[in-house]
């Protein structure tokens, strides 16, 4: 007779405490525990589809009772004999956790999501897990996982249990087609206008996002990478300046337009960018809605709709078109990582450091950049180009973006725990961080205008948004299909001293009526090849927001 394993064993002695077991069989245990996902851990689905039936009671339960069926069929696949215990624990621990990032901040766990979450680090991670968090989990996760090990179960013989499954299965799968086709065309429509719905089934989503996401790192596990731009070299206007550039990119974290004071926001957060004359693209949308893929897209030559991952990795990216220009170039890290970007350049990391000035709090702000910019400029002897990846406005921790002393509007919400604050104390807390980055990068401005040895120039671009409770969402990483504007509308701007205007022969004026223009991250790798005059045939003069205003090109118009 074949032994229990250890993972069912171990729970089941644990819990023989004396008193009354209730003694169930495996499908009354697999039907409880289908019943109770969707009760308890559905919050979101359920409000979603009373909006979407708007009003059609009958049609939301009949849709609910697919979802019903679409959770045991998952529970009753995955839970065979002795793997059902563990099976039906992990899918309440699952459900607990995803439920309650979905319920409480409107955040979908996709394959996007999922990506995310494997490529974060612990400084990132632990504002999530709250005091909140951990009751939920514990409530709604780990006592009904408890339970299942805590319940007696009445077993018939292998063939049996193996014909009760495939029974129960059948049945699920009968039950969830049947319950679609009673009105086919309504519930399609539904799916297809609606995927934030099926998008909000706990854990049947999440289940699948982990499944594309291991499908998707299987297949890129080997992949090669592509050589781009081997043929880049320095333009003309490049090859006469007298003076090695020193141009920095500034790569934001989740600063969203709206709140961008050069854009036309009600706070003036950005005074010092203003004070300093930078060229504002005003309407600006992301590739993503997350670092993890809208960061990458950034530095490729592929637009947002071309982007994937595999083609992130696969092929060289903005850094090595620089690199075989002939510059030297550096990736300067305060957030979660490069994201492969950096691969074959320098990267220095910010994050472990401690320096009391910048990083007393665990966590260091933004400004610890500017010692080492400092230094940096006065040892440049190449054209060079740094990128400088920001902390920003990283949520739900806003507090932590900026100084104590650095808070402009109060009262700011001082917790990651943003259900605890109210609107106005996030908004105020989130648009410090944003005053915060318009310091920094005004003295990123004031850093390199101040060095003669070098021809500088800057351009900022934060990789996504932020929602900050509009329409009960908080934070980022929304699938973009279903994103609001706060979470795909970004700040940009460039900063184009005169003497770097007229080395790259280059019309400010120009430029800023091309900022009154709709532009997106497509634009920022030809962008920046166009900035620093550098030839290649990846550039596409189509993407690349200098390309009219050089003087040899308004010549030509104004003839």
């Amino acid at each position: 007779m074949l032994k229990k394993p250890f993972f069912v064993t171990i729970p089941a002695r644990i819990l023989q405490f004396p008193g009354y077991r209730p003694c169930l069989s495996p499908l009354a245990l697999n039907l409880l525990v289908a019943g109770f996902i969707m009760a308890a851990h559905n919050a979101t689905f359920w409000s979603l589809g009373y909006r979407v039936f708007d009003g059609m009671l009958l049609k939301q339960a009949v849709f609910g009772v697919a979802a019903f069926a679409l959770t045991l069929l998952l529970v009753a696949g995955l839970g065979f004999r002795w793997l059902q215990r563990p099976a039906l624990a992990f899918l309440l621990l699952l459900s607990a956790v995803t439920s309650y990032y979905m319920d409480t901040l409107g955040v979908v766990i996709d394959r996007d999501m999922i990506q995310n979450a494997a490529t974060t680090t612990v400084t990132e991670a632990k504002h999530l897990v709250t005091p909140n968090f951990v009751l939920h989990v514990a409530g709604f996760g780990i006592v009904p996982a408890l339970m299942v090990f805590w319940v007696r179960l009445s077993r018939g013989g292998l063939w049996r249990d193996i014909g009760a499954t495939m029974l129960t299965v059948g049945l699920s799968a009968a039950l969830f087609l049947g319950a679609l086709m009673t009105d086919l065309r309504t519930y399609a429509a539904v799916l297809r206008k609606n995927r934030e719905l099926t998008a909000a089934v706990q854990p049947a989503a999440p289940l699948n996002g982990a499944i594309q996401y291991a499908a998707m790192m299987l297949r890129t596990r080997n992949i090669e990478v592509l050589p781009l731009g081997r043929d880049a070299q320095k333009g003309a206007n490049l090859s006469a300046v007298d003076k090695p550039v020193l141009a920095v990119i500034v790569a934001g974290e989740t600063a969203r337009a709206q709140n961008f004071g050069l854009n036309g926001y009600a706070r003036d957060t950005t005074p010092e960018l203003a004070a300093r004359g930078v060229i504002n693209f005003a309407d600006v949308s992301s590739c993503g809605t997350a670092t993890a893929t809208s960061l990458p897209c950034m530095f490729s030559k592929f637009g947002r709709r071309e982007f994937s991952y595999s083609k992130g990795i696969g092929n060289e990216n903005l850094l090595d078109v620089l690199t075989h220009a002939g510059f030297d170039v550096e990736w300067w890290e305060n957030n979660t990582g490069d994201k492969a970007i950096a691969d074959r350049v320098t990267v220095r990391r910010m994050t472990d450091l401690t320096t009391p000035e910048h990083c007393a709090r665990g966590e260091c702000i933004d400004s610890v950049f500017l010692d080492f910019l400092r230094d940096k400029a006065a040892a440049v002897t190449r054209d060079t180009v740094i990128v400088i990846h920001q902390i920003g406005s990283h949520g739900p921790a806003y507090y932590l973006r900026y100084p104590p002393g650095f808070a402009r509007f109060k009262p700011d919400c001082q917790t990651p725990e943003l259900k605890e604050c109210s609107v106005d104390e996030i908004v105020n807390a989130y648009d410090n961080t944003i005053s915060f980055t318009d310091h920094f990068l005004g003295e990123v401005i004031d850093l390199l205008d101040s060095s003669d040895a070098v021809l500088p120039a800057m351009i900022y671009a934060s990789d996504h948004g932020e929602s900050l409770g509009e329409n009960g969402l908080y934070l980022h990483g929304a699938p973009y299909f279903m994103a609001p504007q706060e979470q795909t509308k970004v700040p940009m701007v460039m900063w184009v001293p005169d003497r770097f205007a007229a080395a790259m022969s280059l019309n400010a004026d120009c430029l800023r009526a091309r900022g009154a223009q709709a532009a997106s991250h497509d634009n920022l790798f030809h962008t920046a090849l166009g900035l620093m005059d550098v030839e290649t045939e990846v550039r596409q003069a189509a993407l690349d927001l200098t390309v009219e205003c050089r003087h040899d090109k308004l010549s030509k118009v104004l003839k």
